[in-house]
C-alpha cells in the first residue's frame, strides 16, 4: 500500500519547492524526487484522516479550476502535453501548484504514467473526484470534455461556498460586536456605578451585588491565570480531539445540529454530493467507485460515514440498487431517495441527481437570503436582553437613591 509524503527540497538552480507526493515507501519517494533532479531537505510521512489541517494544506480551488480549464482547452486545440504543461506551469499562480504541476509532467514524460496516475501522488493539491474524473476521461477517450465538466461543477461548488460564507460573515461580526458592548457595559459601566451608590450609601440590589462579585472574580489575577490555564488546556485537548477521526466526527455532527447554519450546511452537502455522484456516472464511473470518491468530497465525517456504509452494502451485495444502498441512513432525505429511486428505474439517474441537486442548491439560497436576517435578529434581542439586564442592575440602586433625595 503506498504513503503520502510530504517534501521540501532544492531544485539545481538553488529554488526552494515543496509538496506531497504518494509512493511505496520512503526510498521510492527519495527515488522520484532524484529523477526530477530535486534535494531533498526533508521527507516525512503525512499523517491520514479528515481535519481541517488536511483541508488547509491542500491548493485552492481557483488554483486546480484555472489549471483544468486552461488545459482542456489547449488539449482541445490540439497542442502537446510538454507544451501544455509547460505553459500551465508558467499561468501557476502559486510556487506550489507550479512544483505539482513539474512533478506531474515529470511523472508522465520520463515515468510513463497515465495523467490521472501522476494526479493521484498529489492527494494534497488534487482531490479524490479529480483523479477519478481525469481517469474515467483517459478511459473513455474523451478527457477534454470531462476536464471541461469537472471546472464547471468546480466552478459551481466554490460560488455555492462563497455565498455561504459571505452570509454568516456579516452576522459573526455582528455577533462579536454584541459580545464586546456586552462586555464592556459589564465590565466598566456597572462598576463606576455601583461605587457612585456606594458612595452615596444607596443599599445595593442582590442582582447588582451579584454582578459585581462575578466582576470581581473575573478582575481577580489568580482566577484569569486559572481561567487561562483552563482554556488552553481544554484548546489543547480539543485540538488532540480534533486529530483524531472520532472527534472530527464529533465537531462535524454538532456543526450539523446549530441552529439556522446546520440545515444550510446539510443541504449545501447534498447538493455537492449530487453534483460529484452526477458527474461520475456520467463520466461512465461505476456506482462503487462513485460512491468511494464521494466520502473525502463531502468534506463532512457524518456524511462521509453515511456513503461509506451505502458504499459497503452496495459492493457486498446486500442492497440491489443505490437508493437501497442510501436508505439505511438516516442523513438522506426521502426526496433525494425518491430522485434516485426514479431516475435509476428510468435510466436517467445521472440528470435526477442534476435535478435534486439544482433543488437544494436553490433551497440554500433561500436559506442565505433569510440567514443573515434572522442570526441579526437573534444577536440584536440578546444583546437588548443583556442591555435591559444592565439597565435593570442599575435603575433600582437609583430608584432607591431618588425616593431618599425626595
Amino acid at each position: 500500500m503506498s504513503t503520502v509524503f510530504t517534501y521540501r527540497a532544492r531544485t539545481p538552480a538553488g529554488e526552494r519547492v515543496g509538496g506531497t507526493m504518494r509512493a511505496l515507501d520512503r526510498t521510492a519517494a527519495l527515488a522520484k524526487l532524484r529523477e526530477r533532479m530535486l534535494i531533498p531537505s526533508r521527507l516525512d510521512a503525512a499523517l491520514p484522516g479528515w481535519g481541517p489541517a488536511r483541508l488547509l494544506r491542500r491548493s485552492k480551488p481557483a488554483e486546480r479550476l484555472a489549471f483544468f480549464r486552461a488545459y482542456a482547452a489547449l488539449e482541445g486545440a490540439g497542442v502537446d502535453f510538454a507544451t501544455t504543461m509547460a505553459l500551465l506551469q508558467q499561468q501557476a499562480r502559486s510556487p506550489r501548484m507550479r512544483e505539482a504541476l513539474a512533478s506531474i509532467r515529470s511523472d508522465v514524460e520520463r515515468g510513463g504514467e497515465k495523467l490521472w496516475a501522476a494526479v493521484a501522488h498529489r492527494p494534497d493539491e488534487f482531490t479524490g473526484l479529480e483523479v477519478a474524473m481525469i481517469a474515467a476521461g483517459e478511459e473513455a477517450g474523451n478527457r477534454e470534455e470531462i476536464l471541461d465538466r469537472l471546472a464547471r461543477f468546480l466552478e459551481r461548488d466554490e460560488r455555492l461556498r462563497k455565498k455561504l460564507g459571505a452570509a454568516l460573515f456579516y452576522p459573526s461580526l455582528v455577533l462579536i460586536a454584541a459580545l464586546f458592548v456586552s462586555a464592556y457595559l459589564l465590565g466598566a459601566i456597572v462598576p463606576q456605578f455601583a461605587r457612585l451608590f456606594a458612595a452615596l450609601g444607596v443599599e445595593l440590589s442582590p442582582a447588582l451585588r451579584t454582578a459585581l462579585t462575578f466582576e470581581a472574580l473575573v478582575a481577580n489575577p489568580a482566577l484569569d491565570v486559572a481561567a487561562a490555564c483552563g482554556l488552553a488546556g481544554a484548546a489543547l485537548l480539543a485540538g488532540r480531539a480534533l486529530r483524531t477521526p472520532e472527534g472530527v466526527f464529533a465537531a462535524d455532527a454538532l456543526r450539523l445540529r446549530l441552529p439556522f447554519v446546520g440545515p444550510a450546511l446539510a443541504k449545501a452537502t447534498l447538493a455537492r454530493l449530487c453534483r460529484v455522484l452526477a458527474t461520475l456516472l456520467e463520466s461512465g464511473v461505476n456506482q462503487v467507485r462513485a460512491l468511494e470518491v464521494a466520502v473525502p468530497v463531502a468534506e463532512s465525517p457524518v456524511f462521509g460515514r453515511a456513503l461509506e456504509a451505502a458504499r459497503e452494502r452496495l459492493a457486498a451485495g446486500l442492497a440491489a440498487s443505490l437508493d437501497e444502498s442510501l436508505a439505511a441512513s438516516r442523513l438522506i432525505p426521502p426526496l433525494l431517495l425518491g430522485f434516485v429511486r426514479v431516475g435509476s428505474a428510468a435510466g436517467n439517474l445521472p440528470e435526477m441527481l442534476v435535478r435534486v441537486a439544482e433543488y437544494y442548491e436553490d433551497d440554500v439560497e433561500s436559506l442565505l437570503a433569510v440567514l443573515p436576517a434572522a442570526i441579526q435578529t437573534a444577536v440584536t434581542l440578546g444583546l437588548g436582553a443583556v442591555v435591559s439586564a444592565i439597565v435593570y442592575l442599575v435603575y433600582v440602586p437609583l430608584s432607591t437613591l431618588s425616593s431618599s433625595i425626595h
